[in-house]
C-alpha cells in the first residue's frame, strides 16, 4: 500500500494509456509513475490449533456412579449460562462411561 506523501490519502492506480500505469492521488494532484508493474498476491500459512475436547482434560473425582455403583467418576467443569450463574458440573463413570451433570 503507498500513501500520498502530500496529503496522507491513500494511492489509487490509474491507467494512463500512453504512459502506462501511475499512482495518484485522489486528494490532491500528487502522481508517481510506474516504470513496471508486477502484482504479487501473498499467503500466510497458519499452523492449525488443536481442538480440545472437555475428556482431554478430564480429572478424577469421588462421586457415585448411578449406574454400576462405582466410586471413581471423571469431572469436567464448563460454563453453559451467563457469567454471574454458577457452572456445570459433568460426570464420566471410569468403570462404565455413564455420563451425567450436576448443575450447581
Amino acid at each position: 500500500m503507498n500513501f500520498c506523501p502530500v496529503c496522507s490519502n491513500f494511492l489509487s492506480l490509474e491507467n494512463e494509456s500512453s504512459q502506462g500505469y501511475r499512482l495518484k492521488c485522489p486528494g490532491c494532484i500528487y502522481y508517481f509513475p510506474l516504470k513496471e508493474m508486477r502484482l504479487t498476491k501473498t499467503f500466510q500459512s497458519k499452523e492449525l490449533a488443536p481442538i480440545t475436547y472437555p475428556q482431554q482434560n478430564k480429572q478424577i473425582t469421588d462421586e457415585q456412579c448411578d449406574k454400576c455403583g462405582c466410586l471413581k467418576a471423571f469431572f469436567w467443569e464448563f460454563q453453559t449460562r451467563g457469567a454471574d450463574e454458577q457452572s456445570t458440573i459433568s460426570f464420566e463413570c471410569i468403570s462404565c462411561g455413564h455420563k451425567w451433570k450436576n448443575d450447581r
